[in-house]
């Protein structure tokens, strides 16, 4: 999953971030030697996203759209893409990070938030 044209990182059970590549730095704000322990709420622009966000990802592979902020506080719509894995007895999230838009916010404070199970065929409808 670790990619090298999307911002990733691993975070722990907790939510702290434990690695994360050049981009995600660049795209959140923090230098290399930064990273290390921040948590990973930081980066979520409404703290009700966040409780979503970790109340409805699984252990299982999950996809996310949702409003993600910048260490200046600018926000962007972002997708996130979860995985977990097994490290050493504890459970390691690879997390991967694609910035959607860079439309300014409106003032509105409604977001949204979209969880999509990866690897799943898409459901077909007929007409």
């Amino acid at each position: 999953m670790k990619n090298n044209e999307a911002a990733y990182c691993e975070i722990n059970d907790h939510g702290r971030l434990l690695t994360a590549n050049k981009r995600f730095c660049r795209l959140f704000g923090y230098k290399e030697e930064q990273v290390e322990w921040h948590y990973i709420r930081d980066v979520f622009r409404y703290d009700q996203d966040w409780t979503s966000f970790i109340q409805n990802a699984t252990t299982k592979a999950s996809h996310f759209i949702v409003r993600l902020k910048n260490r200046k506080g600018r926000s962007f719509l972002a997708s996130i893409s979860r995985e977990a894995s097994e490290l050493n007895g504890k459970t390691v999230y690879q997390n991967t990070f694609q910035k959607l838009s860079d439309i300014t916010e409106t003032g509105n404070e409604e977001t949204f938030m979209v969880e999509e199970p990866l690897y799943e065929a898409p459901q077909i409808v007929a007409l």
